[in-house]
């Protein structure tokens, strides 16, 4: 097993580390308490399971009082099931690291990546991690809206999230930038827009997006109708927290000049009903083989609704 070759050009500030079998990109400064704690091209470090909810279970590293979240990569989408954690590219960490960079210049808040790793495998292929500091006092928005389903959450607050999702999303598209897995899963918000605060969020995991120079309709809608998809499906497991009137207020943050959300939400509703049956299949398979719990909800009905 050979270590993988960088072949993309870091932002400033990343110390590039490698072992025989292991390449690991670490900010110099805000990495530094990482490294001491013992995470390092081949190990570790004293990293043990999160708190929080991913696809699949998130980890943490404790340096003092600083928190650092690794995620490990895996596949989505029926490959899940097929190919777990292998990865033929092992660029995927580091190409998000430099997305996470762009986002942060053009003024769009994301996680600061700490450090990215990939390490090769016996039998081929790599595993790949990804550290972010951990961003305190916030939740995501997909826990958000099962707390709604159980009445936790105040609807004022509620449609202040949902206008500033609709903000973030036309800041994102404006910006040329196509999110991979758009789902409420992937927006933080903060924990004191629950309770009359104005919402800050973030946008999380860039794993396969994309700048590109402009949008067209059909890819802006795309990545739309993905995330329409990820609040319908939540409606039907754990009941319907959003009225329509949330969406309204979602496209008026995502179009303010309301010149075009008519045509976009028509085209995201019969794009959503002809990419069910496909998506259908996905989730029996989950239903089969399991997916990851959310630790939040425990013995919760929503648990036993997933």
């Amino acid at each position: 097993m050979q270590a993988p070759k960088l072949t993309l050009e870091l932002p400033p500030g990343y110390d590039v580390l490698q072992s025989t079998r292991a390449l690991l990109a670490v900010h110099r400064t805000s990495g530094a308490g990482l490294l001491a704690s013992g995470f390092g091209p081949d190990t570790d470090g004293p990293m043990r399971t999160s708190s929080l909810a991913g696809r699949k279970p998130l980890f943490e590293i404790a340096v003092g009082e600083d928190r650092y979240v690794v995620r490990r990569f895996s596949h989505g989408g029926l490959l899940r099931f097929l190919t777990g954690s292998r990865f033929r590219d092992p660029m995927r960490p580091f190409h998000e690291l430099a997305l996470a960079h762009e986002l942060d210049r053009r003024g769009i808040a994301t996680a600061a990546i700490v450090a990215a790793r990939a390490r090769s495998m016996r039998g081929g292929g790599f595993a790949l991690d990804l550290v972010t500091r951990r961003i305190p006092d916030a939740l995501d928005l997909g826990f958000v809206l099962s707390k709604a389903g159980a009445g936790e959450v105040r609807a004022a607050d509620l449609r202040r999230l949902a206008r500033e999702l609709g903000a973030l999303v036309r800041r994102l598209h404006d910006a040329g930038f196509v999110h991979a897995d758009l789902t409420l899963n992937n927006v933080l918000a903060s924990a004191d827009s629950l309770s009359g605060a104005a919402p800050k969020l973030w946008i999380l995991d860039l794993d396969r997006a994309q700048f590109e120079r402009a949008l067209s309709d059909d890819e802006r809608r795309k990545n739309l109708t993905r995330l329409y998809r990820f609040v319908a499906r939540r409606d039907e497991r754990a009941g319907r927290p959003l009225r329509r009137s949330d969406f309204a207020r979602f496209f008026r943050g995502y179009d303010p000049d309301r010149t075009r959300w008519k045509s976009d939400w028509r085209a995201i509703a019969a794009a959503a009903g002809a990419a069910r049956a496909v998506h259908s299949l996905g989730w029996g398979l989950e239903g089969i083989f399991g997916r990851s719990r959310d630790p939040r909800f425990a013995g919760s009905r929503e648990e036993s609704r997933s």
